[in-house]
C-alpha cells in the first residue's frame, strides 16, 4: 500500500514541476526550487554512509542498529540523485547559473559547463563507489563473523576484513566531504557573482551531517521493525541524542564562523547576499531556521528524559530536517527573488518536497524488493 501512495506522491511532484515550467513566463524559480530539493535530499541521503562510517571509526556499538539502514539509504537514492542532476544540468543550468551565459570577457573556465558537470560527476562517483565497497564489505563481515573461530586462517581473514572496513570508512568520510564541497561550491557559492567564502563548504556539509543523522533516525522510527509494544532501546536513543547535540553544536559553530567573518570584514558584495537571507521578507523563515536547527533541539536535548523518549526524539529529528531544508531554501532562493511572493507555500514547492521524500522512501522499498534475499531488513516498506 505504501508503495502506491509514495508513487502517487512522486508523480504529483513530477507533474506539478513540469506544469509550472511549461506555464511560467520566467522559469527561473521552478528550477531554483528543484535545485533546493535536489541539494537537500542528496545531502541527507549521502550522509547515511558517512554516518555509518563515523559509527565504525568511533567504535560505537549502539550505532550498528542504524548503520545498515543508513548505508542502504545512500546507495538506494543514488539513481534518483543522478537523474535529477542530469535534468538540472541539461535544462536548468542556463536559468540558475549566471556563468552559463557569460557576457563579453566575463567567462571563466573554472565555472564553465564542462567543469561544473565533471566536477560533480567525478566527486560524487568516487563517493558512491567507495560507499558501495564499504557496504558490501560490511555485509561480508556480518556473514563471516559467525565462522571466524573455526580456524586460525579464517580468523586472520576476518580481522583483515575488519581492517579493510576501517580504511574504507575513512575513505567514505573523505569522499563525502569532497563531494559535498563540490555541491556547496556550485549550488551555494557559484550562483552568486563574485561571492566567495572559505568556511561555506564546512558550514554546508555540517548541516548535512545533522539533518542526515536526523533523517536516518526518522526512517528507523517509522520503518524498522520492533517487537510488539516495544520502543527503541533507551541506551541507543540517549546516544543518538548525544550525536544530535554534537552535530547541532558543530552546525552553529560553522554558522557563527561564516557570519562573523563576513560581518567583521564588511565587504558589501560579500555581505549583501548573506544579509538578504536574514532580513526583509526572508526574516521570518530565517528565524524559523534558527529555532528548528539550534534553539529548540539544543534546549530539548539538555533533558535526558526527552533524549530517551522515542516520540520526543522523532519530533526533534523532524524539526531539524525542516530547519535544514529552510537553510537550503535560503541558500538559493534569495538569489532569484526578493521574497515578496511566498514561494515556500507554492503548490509546486510543496509537491517537490513531498515528491523528494516519496522518491527516498520508494528507493528504499525498491532496493529491498530487488535484493531482499541478500540484504533483508524486515518491515521496511511494509508498515
Amino acid at each position: 500500500m505504501i508503495f502506491w501512495v509514495m508513487l502517487a506522491v512522486l508523480l504529483n511532484g513530477v507533474i506539478s514541476f513540469a506544469y509550472s515550467v511549461r506555464a511560467a513566463g520566467d522559469t527561473t524559480l521552478p528550477w531554483a526550487i528543484l535545485a533546493v530539493n535536489f541539494v537537500f535530499f542528496t545531502g541527507i541521503t549521502q550522509t547515511g554512509a558517512a554516518f555509518s562510517a563515523i559509527m565504525r571509526l568511533t567504535k560505537s556499538e549502539w550505532g550498528k542498529s542504524y548503520s545498515r539502514l543508513a548505508e542502504i539509504l545512500t546507495l538506494s537514492f543514488m539513481p534518483v540523485a543522478a537523474i535529477v542532476f542530469i535534468i538540472l544540468y541539461v535544462f536548468g543550468t542556463g536559468r540558475l547559473f549566471y556563468w552559463a551565459n557569460p557576457v563579453g570577457a566575463h567567462g571563466n573556465p573554472w565555472v564553465g559547463r564542462g567543469l561544473f558537470f565533471w566536477r560533480n560527476v567525478i566527486t560524487n562517483a568516487l563517493f558512491y563507489i567507495t560507499s558501495y565497497l564499504y557496504f558490501s564489505s560490511g555485509r561480508r563481515e556480518e556473514a563471516d563473523a559467525q565462522h571466524f573461530i573455526e580456524s586460525r586462517e579464517k580468523a586472520q581473514a576476518w580481522y583483515g576484513l575488519k581492517k579493510r572496513l576501517n580504511i574504507l570508512a575513512g575513505a567514505v568520510c573523505f569522499f563525502y566531504v569532497i563531494a559535498n564541497t563540490a555541491i556547496a561550491w556550485d549550488f551555494g557559492m557559484m550562483i552568486i557573482p563574485e561571492w566567495e567564502n572559505s568556511i561555506f563548504p564546512p558550514y554546508f556539509w555540517s548541516g548535512n551531517l545533522l539533518s542526515g543523522a536526523a533523517f536516518v533516525f526518522l526512517i528507523a522510527f517509522f520503518f524498522m521493525p520492533r517487537g510488539h509494544g516495544k520502543g527503541m532501546d533507551k541506551g541507543a536513543l540517549d546516544s543518538m541524542g548525544t550525536v544530535f547535540m554534537g552535530f547541532v553544536l558543530l552546525w552553529v559553530y560553522m554558522f557563527w564562523s561564516q557570519h562573523i567573518v563576513l560581518w567583521y570584514a564588511n565587504v558589501p558584495h560579500l555581505m549583501e547576499p548573506v544579509f538578504k537571507q536574514m532580513s526583509g521578507n526572508f526574516a521570518p523563515i530565517f528565524i524559523f531556521m534558527l529555532l528548528t536547527i539550534f534553539v529548540i533541539p539544543f534546549i530539548a536535548l539538555l533533558f535526558k528524559r526527552l533524549k530517551r523518549s522515542t516520540n520526543a526524539m522523532a519530533i526533534i529529528a523532524g524539526l531539524i530536517c525542516a530547519g535544514i531544508w529552510v537553510n537550503r531554501y535560503l541558500m538559493i532562493i534569495p538569489i532569484f527573488s526578493d521574497g515578496g511572493e511566498w514561494i515556500i507555500a507554492r503548490w509546486t514547492n510543496i509537491s517537490l518536497i513531498f515528491g523528494g521524500l516519496a522518491s527516498t522512501i520508494l528507493s528504499l522499498i525498491v532496493f529491498f524488493r530487488l535484493f531482499s534475499k541478500r540484504f533483508r531488513l524486515p518491515g521496511i516498506g511494509q508498515r
